[in-house]
């Protein structure tokens, strides 16, 4: 069995693995990133999220997971 190398491993799908996928790739680190059975995790049962950055307004769990998906498969992660 080969083995690869790899910088940045990223554990997680919920907003801080998104998050922490999103500055990685920006910083050209080729992050990978591993989801679990549920990805964006607990966000897409959650129906009102009104106190995280860049959503002023608020906005409900599955959409927010959906744009930061959304913002970080263009970026060079894995």
């Amino acid at each position: 069995m080969a083995s690869e190398k790899h910088k940045v491993l990223i554990i997680g799908s919920g907003p801080a693995g998104y998050t922490a996928a999103i500055y990685a790739a920006r910083a050209g680190l080729k992050p990978v990133l591993f989801t679990g059975g549920q990805p964006g995790g607990q966000l897409t049962t959650t129906h009102d999220v009104e106190n995280f950055p860049g959503y002023p307004d608020g906005i409900n769990g599955p959409q927010m997971m959906v744009d930061l998906q959304n913002k970080q498969s263009g970026l060079g992660r894995r």
